[in-house]
Formats: structure tokens, sequence, C-alpha cells
């Protein structure tokens, strides 16, 4: 009956928050900006808010970003902007790029 209980857990390899801190690579951005064009906003906007978003999730500031994207979205788009960029970060992605 409790099967699932008796799984293990994902490892942080898993865990999209454990990409926090780490470079954003490009396609990671373009997700972050489609994402933002499907919320309505214009490219220049969508640009802006992906790459302030991303600038601060590199520091490991969630919110920082939070607050760089809330000029262009409200906060359940910011926490779906940040979604997006962080899941689309694949796992094992080496601590910094040379």
């Amino acid at each position: 009956m409790a099967e699932h209980l008796n799984q293990p857990a994902p490892g942080p390899e898993l865990n999209p928050f454990s990409n926090m801190g780490k470079p954003v690579p490009p396609d990671a951005r373009q997700k972050g900006y489609d994402e933002c064009r499907n919320m309505g906003l214009d490219q220049a906007d969508a640009w802006a808010a992906t790459n302030a978003v991303a600038e601060q999730l590199e520091r490991d500031k969630p919110y920082e970003a939070q607050k760089a994207s809330m000029q262009y979205l409200d906060l359940s788009s910011t926490y779906r902007l940040m979604a997006a960029i962080l899941c689309a970060i694949p796992a094992g992605q080496p601590e910094a790029e040379a």
C-alpha cells in the first residue's frame, strides 16, 4: 500500500534548485525567453526579464531574481520564469565553464 514511500529520494543532480549559483547556458535562457513570450511580454521585455533573472540565479540570489523580474511580470509568472530557466539546465552541468 505504501510501497512508494520506500523509494529513494532523487539526488541533488536531479534537483533543479541545485542549478542556482551555476552558469546559465544559452539554451536555458532561450527557454526562459520562450516562457516570457508565452506570458505575453514583447521581445525586448522578454529578454530583459530573462537576462535579469538568469544573472541573479547565477549569483545564487533567488529573491533578487524575483525582484528583478517584477518590473515585467507578476509574482506567479516570476516563479514560472525561474522554474523554466532552472529546469532547462542539463543535469550534471559542470560548476564553471571555460
